[in-house]
């Protein structure tokens, strides 16, 4: 019989202590990647003072509303329009009340008057003539957005009705806020919605980065922060899709509506956000479009950009009066992928607009890579727009990806098409392609061709020749090579060649890609908004999994 000794006995006991410990240590991380993460409305603590943003002086001529002086360096509130220069706005915070996020109460609330710093041409809601022309003078209240004398003020009414934009606004008095967090860190979320005492009500959620484009993404979300209740009003830059889409869980039997201020790849995140989370009901997507291309946002009858002078009101009168239609999504299985011989796990992506390979794959890839790139310091859209130009007449002479025939193999619906001598192969389910292009449409046969829809549950390929091809597509002066239309698409890629799904580009390594109907949600999923002046679309309820989106 064998005996341990006193020190084996110590290191055996030190030994299994440290195996039991590390064993519960990996079940308490397998526990916390496996829960569901938990998301959170974030809201502001007004008491501890305005939401300043500097005034540009070159652009707007501000008063303080403390020492009533001309503002030459100064700052505003972008939630309630408070106005102060750099030496009062500490006195501001202590003096002048910010525009509430809750509030209690049951059914209604005061105006919240501001004096002075009107904007132009605002006319007096009691005796109708024009007010606010001289220095700090008048009030207007940042709930209704109604302008008042100060002598005719006393005949306003006293309760505030939220003005005609009232179905898009959180009430402060039906939201409950509530501390959470760690000594140190904690702060205020959303934590209860009840509903308001009129209808309709479909409040909307704002999304943008601030940190998008020329400044712009900042202006739009200073802007509704001014009309709606701030909380209502997300930043990318700061949060994800997720947390603003928890409004949908707050107002639970509400339709909420959903405003995107950004380009094709941040309404993709958004939607993918919503599929993620399984709202219902379904939010009502729109689109303000602030990116290069804006396909999606073109198609849907938002408009091709969104620049220069915010006009909150016009935006919102757009959106009430926009109606829903369908929105096919597909899902790409990339399998079978092989780098240096090393089998790669296979994933799944959702396309909403377009999906290719070749050469504009390479354009896009080329750019996206200098925009990344810390050198890259000033975005603009001509900017973008001249780097496309010279991607793609660089690739003119050196054509990286000639004979791309060569190396994939394609079927539609199961059936083997022979290709001709090819750069690009392009995948589409809406009519918009390349920053406005309509390729199925053009040329002389087009009239006689099924006119590609968004929601018949079908896709269209087409080829492209080169990079001239694309310019000559560009100015329609030419057509792409149709090359035909299914409900499934198989690529097999035997090597490596440039890839996008929706602006998203990567090298792709040899692969089986498989395009098919992403049907695992119900008919009800996606809502996105349709103006007037857009195409009409006929709406085919036959498929199931179709996502709602707005046009605009």
């Amino acid at each position: 019989m064998w005996l341990l000794t006193y020190e084996e006995m110590a290191t055996t006991y030190q030994v299994s202590l440290f195996a039991g410990a590390f064993m519960v240590l990996a079940l308490v991380v397998w526990r916390i990647s496996r829960r569901q993460r938990h998301y959170e409305v974030p809201a502001r603590d007004i008491r501890k003072g305005h939401r300043w943003c500097q005034v540009d002086i070159l652009s707007h001529t501000a008063y303080c509303n403390v020492c009533e002086g001309l503002i030459v360096d100064g700052w505003y509130c972008d939630s309630c329009g408070v106005c102060a220069d750099h030496g009062c706005f500490r006195k501001a915070d202590k003096g002048i009340s910010c525009k509430f996020l809750s509030r209690a109460g049951n059914s209604s609330i005061k105006h919240h008057w501001v004096k002075g710093n009107l904007p132009l041409g605002s006319i007096c809601d009691v005796c109708e003539g024009e007010c606010g022309f001289q220095a700090l003078t008048d009030f207007r209240c940042c709930w209704c957005q109604r302008t008042v004398h100060t002598c005719c003020q006393p005949m306003m009414a006293k309760i505030c009705d939220f003005g005609r934009f009232k179905s898009f606004i959180v009430p402060p008095y039906c939201v409950r806020l509530k501390l959470v967090g760690w000594k140190g860190r904690r702060h205020l979320v959303v934590s209860e919605v009840r509903l308001p005492n009129f209808r309709p009500w479909c409040p909307l959620i704002v999304f943008a980065n601030a940190k998008s484009g020329n400044n712009e993404g900042d202006l739009i979300l200073r802007a509704f922060r001014g009309i709606l209740n701030t909380s209502q009003v997300i930043d990318l830059h700061d949060l994800p899709p997720e947390s603003g889409l928890e409004w949908c869980h707050l107002v639970p039997d509400q339709t909420c509506r959903v405003l995107v201020a950004g380009g094709d790849g941040t309404v993709g995140w958004v939607l993918n956000a919503i599929q993620k989370l399984k709202l219902f009901p379904q939010p009502q997507v729109c689109i303000l479009p602030l990116g290069t291309g804006n396909d999606l946002s073109r198609v849907l009858g938002w408009g091709d950009c969104y620049s220069g002078h915010i006009d909150v009101k016009c935006i919102l009168d757009q959106i009430a009066s926009s109606t829903c239609v369908k929105l096919d999504r597909w899902k790409i299985k990339l399998s079978s992928e092989r780098h240096l011989g090393i089998p790669i796990p296979s994933r799944e992506i959702l396309m909403n607009n377009y999906a290719s390979v070749g050469v504009d794959a390479l354009v896009t890839l080329n750019f996206h890579k200098t925009r990344e790139s810390k050198f890259y310091l000033y975005s603009s859209r001509l900017l973008n727009k001249f780097l496309y130009l010279s991607y793609g007449t660089k690739d003119i002479l050196e054509r990286e990806c000639k004979n791309l025939h060569q190396k994939l193999e394609l079927q539609l619906d199961g059936k083997s098409v022979n290709l001709p001598e090819l750069e690009a192969i392009v995948i589409l389910n809406i009519p918009s392609w390349g920053a406005g292009v309509r390729p199925w449409q053009m040329g002389s046969r087009a009239s006689e061709l099924q006119p590609l829809r968004f929601n018949d549950g079908i896709l269209e390929v087409i080829g492209i020749y080169s990079s001239f091809h694309i310019a000559q597509l560009q100015v329609g002066l030419s057509e792409p090579l149709r090359l035909g239309r299914a409900k499934e698409i198989k690529l097999c890629l035997h090597e490596k060649v440039p890839m996008q799904v929706d602006g998203e580009p990567w090298e792709q390594h040899p692969a089986d890609i498989t395009v098919t109907y992403n049907a695992t949600l119900s008919t009800k999923e996606y809502s996105v908004v349709e103006d007037s002046s857009a195409d009409n679309y006929q709406v085919d309820s036959r498929f199931e999994g179709i996502y709602y989106i707005g046009i605009g």
